[in-house]
């Protein structure tokens, strides 16, 4: 099984759009917007077994990166490890928001380290590895495993949306940028789209071949079994 986390649910719908190229559109269960909660009952054992015949990727976007990074990722890694018996591939999606990828890595990886060092939610507690950028939970009974890989969206992605819509929409006007990726998106989204959805997916077209967006497949593909 395949999860992505990602910050809200416009990241929710870009993603979702990128990888029905690669994964049957059957396959994927997009939830934005959901609620922890939800997800939270879809990662229990009994609905998982169900889930994991259904679709191969899960994604989930919302509650924002504070939320994801010390709640939503927990729950993830709580409701799982050694609960439902098999390996779990996360791609945690963020926006790097002019943050050092390595500082945002440590982050994570602290977070991941104090979850796994928590006697009140593992015994025994789980081996905990990195490998190439990989960071690696595994249940020492061998009661599965889950591989979180941090990918970040350069800036944030309503800035590369934003961006990219100017770009190829009206390239002469680009002072539509000056007060902000989200005052921009408003005015654009009122001129050539009916939503704010239509506006995230059908933009996500233009983004195919970037490194941020193609690796995010790349792995998933890579993991699946």
């Amino acid at each position: 099984m395949n999860i992505i986390l990602c910050e809200g649910k416009r990241d929710a719908w870009f993603f979702h759009e990128i990888m029905k190229d690669h994964i049957d559109f059957n396959c994927i269960l997009c939830m934005p917007d959901s609620g922890m909660s939800k997800l939270q009952e879809l990662l229990g054992s009994s609905c998982f077994n169900y889930i994991k015949t259904q679709y191969s990727l899960l994604i989930y976007g919302d509650n924002g990166k504070p939320i994801i990074i010390e709640k939503v990722l927990q729950r993830v890694v709580v409701d799982t490890l050694g609960k439902v018996k098999d390996d779990i591939n996360v791609v945690l999606i963020l926006d790097d928001d002019g943050i050092n990828y390595n500082d945002l890595y440590k982050t994570i990886f602290d977070k991941l380290q104090s979850i796994v060092r928590d006697k009140s939610k593992f015994n025994p507690l789980p081996y905990f590895e990195e490998n190439n950028n990989l960071l690696i939970l595994k249940h020492p009974k061998g009661r599965g495993c889950i591989t979180i890989k941090l990918t970040t969206v350069p800036t944030s992605l309503e800035d590369q949306i934003a961006n990219k819509i100017v770009e190829v929409k009206c390239p002469h006007n680009s002072k539509i940028l000056e007060n902000g990726a989200e005052k921009a998106l408003k005015y654009l989204r009122k001129e050539y789209y009916e939503s704010y959805e239509e506006m995230i997916r059908q933009s996500s077209t233009w983004f195919k071949g970037e490194n941020w967006v193609d690796n995010i497949p790349t792995f998933c593909l890579l993991n699946s079994s």
